[in-house]
């Protein structure tokens, strides 16, 4: 009983062709390149319907001081971005939209010539709580970081 089983397994194994494994490899890279068109097309379609590529094929608009991108997701990656940015410097907003709903975000502060970049969370307060800076940052542009929330959702309507 156990030599037919060994058998039939060897069977099994001469079966397997270059052929089918190529066809295997192929099937499988197919439906990866699918899925990922779909996922990042549909993910993605209600923030470019706003923001339509530009003469350059970029997705950026300037409306009211304010400079807006999409940044779809690289070819077979899944995240992208959103921003917001005041025209006149560098102070922005940086929305990642996240696979399965919902965001993660970053805004970038420029005070004296000095550049920070911080993660926050839905509520626009630093996650490294620890990070006096950062925590010191935020509240001294909080009114500016509101502004820029409050641009992003008018537009891409996040909530």
């Amino acid at each position: 009983m156990i030599k037919s089983e060994f058998i039939k397994k060897g069977e099994f194994i001469k079966n397997i062709s270059l052929k089918n494994i190529i066809i295997f490899v192929v099937s499988i890279f197919v439906i990866w390149n699918i899925s990922w068109f779909l996922i990042t097309t549909i993910k993605y379609h209600k923030f470019v319907e706003v923001i339509p590529k530009n003469e350059f094929g970029v997705h950026v608009k300037e409306k009211d001081d304010y400079l807006y991108n999409v940044k779809k997701p690289g070819y077979l990656h899944f995240t992208g971005n959103l921003g917001v940015a005041k025209t006149n410097s560098m102070d922005g907003l940086i929305i990642w939209p996240l696979l399965f709903g919902g965001y993660e975000y970053g805004i970038r502060l420029q005070n004296d010539g000095e550049v920070f970049e911080i993660y926050v969370d839905e509520n626009m307060k630093p996650i490294d709580k620890e990070d006096k800076v950062a925590v010191q940052q935020v509240e001294e542009n909080k009114d500016e970081i509101e502004k820029l929330i409050s641009k992003a959702n008018e537009i891409w309507n996040l909530e």
